[in-house]
């Protein structure tokens, strides 16, 4: 029997929870309990804590069951079920050479992108709402992708072109001043916000974004002469069904699935570390999702607080509800069933 209760990290650990093999705090399932219960119209406000709770146990258990029976997963974690994933997957441990590994860890350490506020002294309350996309379609888009592995790093000796850059068939990452950044999109590409320490080092895939909207000096490569490896073999864990995108328990299962590679691995004894993997499918997921950003933040009446990890989050102004929905589904993410069930009270 497990209990998955509503409490943070920091409550869970203050109430001594984690002393008792049964119970979860409120993070497990990687999407929060609250906001789960905010994509059924559940939320803390609508005064249905006896619904939320029957939910949220039916959404826990068919999640379990499946991981258990379909994938071999063994619930042993208390901090999250994706931990649970990662062992039954059989991920390597890092390997990246102690010499490269703080240039990698600044790339994965940040799951998503805070973007930069403007100030406003305006009335009215405003709150935020979180706009996805589909957790299943998202996962097979994000293990369709290719990335390099912990070895086979070196710098290279000579300054590379931008259109030699364009041309590398390897994986690569570059030392860069960005500067200049487009005044439209200078709010929505605060790309290294978020992230604990100063980035110097774009992957790939950021640089051929990043100098769409900038420009970028480069001034140091470091290429990975092994190439990159397929996520094929994780993708096959994700479930296969024609219509299971519908479901929103297998959609938590696929979201346990990618996220579980992007985890922290041992590395040097007790210490764990970030894997090459890691680092690209972060960077992968915050361009992906920086798409989307971008298409949000070109509507008027839209700001943005965040993107990453498959999902944008705005700011809602008092009454403006209905206008966030229509441009939401018009880019093509989706909101929550709470925002719905507000913009109808409010009209």
């Amino acid at each position: 029997m497990i209990w998955l209760t509503n409490l943070g990290y920091s409550a869970f650990l203050a109430a001594k929870l984690n002393m008792h093999a049964n119970f979860r705090n409120d993070s497990w399932l990687r999407t929060s309990f609250e906001q789960i219960a905010t994509e059924f119209g559940l939320g803390r406000n609508t005064g249905k804590a006896k619904d939320t709770a029957e939910a949220l146990s039916l959404i826990a258990h068919r999640v379990v069951a499946y991981s258990c029976r379909e994938l071999n997963v063994k619930v042993q974690s208390h901090g999250r079920l994706n931990d649970d994933y990662a062992t039954t997957m059989g991920l390597d441990r890092c390997r990246i050479p102690e010499v490269h590994y703080s240039t990698f860890e600044t790339i994965a350490g940040h799951p998503s992108v805070s973007v930069i506020q403007p100030v406003s002294f305006g009335r009215g309350t405003t709150s935020s709402a979180t706009l996805r996309c589909n957790r299943l379609g998202y996962a097979r888009r994000m293990l369709a992708q290719k990335v390099p592995p912990d070895t086979g790093w070196v710098l290279a000796k000579q300054k590379l072109s931008e259109a030699e850059l364009e041309n590398m068939e390897q994986p690569f990452m570059v030392r860069c001043r960005i500067t200049n950044v487009k005044p439209i999109m200078a709010e929505a590409l605060s790309w290294g916000s978020g992230s604990k320490s100063i980035r110097e080092w774009l992957t790939d895939v950021e640089w051929r974004v990043v100098r769409q909207y900038a420009d970028v000096e480069l001034r140091a490569a470091m290429i990975c002469e092994q190439g990159y490896e397929s996520l094929g073999s994780y993708a096959e864990k994700l479930p296969q069904g024609a219509m299971d995108e519908l479901s929103y328990s297998l959609g938590l299962v696929a979201e346990q699935v990618w996220t579980a590679l992007m985890n922290k691995q041992p590395r040097v004894g007790r210490i764990t570390g970030f894997t090459a993997r890691a680092a690209w499918m972060r960077a992968i997921d915050r361009m992906q999702m920086f798409d989307y950003a971008q298409r949000m933040q070109s509507r008027r009446g839209v700001n943005l607080i965040a993107y990453g990890m498959g999902n944008v989050v705005v700011r809602v102004p008092e009454g403006g509800i209905k206008h966030i929905l229509d441009v939401a589904m018009d880019v093509g993410l989706m909101p929550p069933m709470a925002s719905f069930i507000e913009a109808r009270e409010s009209a």
